[in-house]
């Protein structure tokens, strides 16, 4: 089987170790694995790890010329010709903005096309996708929640659950170390504006307590929060430290004490799971469409979204080392037991499967 994992430059930011995770567990279960990228994004820069160099293609222009973009991909993946020996069979988009693209790479290389649903959000428009009865289109969504709206929306026979899955290390982090720092980490993508400003404010509120302690924040949300101003009045600059491009610091912040993730989006991370997976101690949002936050016993969750209630639970987190300690143990053991990276592809590449014996389409003119 040979798989195309097309993504556009938001994801490819925001989830490059899920797209580095996912190719390197295919190659292992013998499934051919590329990525495509948009070019001219910057990506380059970001030293993406895929075990072959990237495809790259064009995700701006007139839509009239999509077809010439999706052309000049598959060129480059199967040459003049899609014979048996290179032919691709599936096409996996990650990121809304990839999913045109997707379906017209797809036609053009008569293969199936999966389409990762991995917010809510992205109810809508696959809504308003037009497919037929011979489309060979398949929606993979990560939680239960997810498939519910498709179902809803009409697609019961068109949607796979496969939950997102993190590496779970021998050993957990340590945290609260005697004698050591306490690292926090503050994780958002800063959309909902109040709700990570308050989240902000508890924080420092429950640091007053403890002077030995660290905040980390992710670039994307100081800028959209206009937090450093925050930062100053609160006279704590020596104590914080802005994490720009936190995927390239991924293994430094699940090497932190605490993660705090304020997001209700109704969106899978898989940095979430990851501070989950190495036993960190994680303080959340409660959104209710994500499976890991409510189901693990060690998450701590956060009802009301007030400075006073991220403050509260802070400070219990930081007054109890041992009890906050197990708790990120109860979370690394829901990880290992519910959402490992085998287990994962494993659903993956049965809904590839599934997909493939569905009959092909009649191949599109050149």
């Amino acid at each position: 089987m040979r798989v195309l994992i097309l993504v556009d430059a938001r994801f490819a930011i925001h989830e490059r170790s899920l797209i580095e995770r996912m190719i390197v567990a295919l190659a292992n279960e013998g499934v051919a694995a590329q990525v495509v990228l948009p070019k001219d994004r910057g990506l380059e820069e970001h030293g993406f790890d895929l075990l072959a160099e990237p495809v790259w293609y064009a995700d701006r222009g007139l839509s009239m010329t999509q077809n010439i973009r999706a052309r000049q991909v598959a060129r480059q993946v199967v040459g003049d010709s899609n014979s048996s020996d290179n032919k691709v069979d599936i096409v996996h988009v990650f990121g809304g903005a990839a999913w045109s693209m997707g379906r017209e790479l797809a036609r053009v290389l008569d293969a199936g096309v999966v389409l990762e649903v991995w917010r809510a959000g992205m109810t809508d428009p696959a809504k308003a996708i037009s497919i037929d009865e011979t489309d060979r289109v398949l929606f993979l969504v990560p939680e239960r929640s997810f498939e519910s709206r498709l179902v809803d929306a009409g697609f019961a026979s068109r949607v796979h659950v496969a939950p997102w899955g993190a590496h779970v290390s021998t050993d957990p982090v340590q945290i609260f170390r005697e004698g050591k720092t306490i690292a926090i980490v503050l994780m958002s993508s800063g959309r909902q504006r109040e709700q990570c400003i308050a989240a902000f404010e508890g924080i420092v509120d429950a640091m007053e307590s403890n002077e030995d302690s660290m905040l980390f924040v992710n670039l994307e949300m100081v800028e959209r929060t206009d937090l450093w101003a925050r930062v100053q009045r609160r006279g704590i600059e020596d104590r914080f430290t802005i994490i720009d491009r936190s995927e390239d610091r991924r293994d430094l912040l699940l090497r932190c004490d605490m993660m705090v993730y304020p997001d209700t989006l109704h969106e899978e991370r898989t940095l979430l799971l990851d501070a989950m997976g190495a036993g960190m101690a994680v303080i959340a949002g409660n959104d209710e469409d994500i499976a890991p936050i409510q189901e693990s016993e060690g998450v701590y969750i956060v009802d009301r979204p007030t400075r006073a209630a991220w403050s509260e639970i802070l400070i219990e987190c930081l007054s109890n080392p041992d009890r906050t300690r197990i708790a990120g143990e109860k979370s690394r053991e829901y990880v290992k037991g519910n959402r490992r990276v085998a287990s994962s592809i494993a659903s993956v590449i049965d809904a590839y499967t599934g997909l493939c014996s569905q009959p092909a389409s009649i191949e599109t003119e050149s």
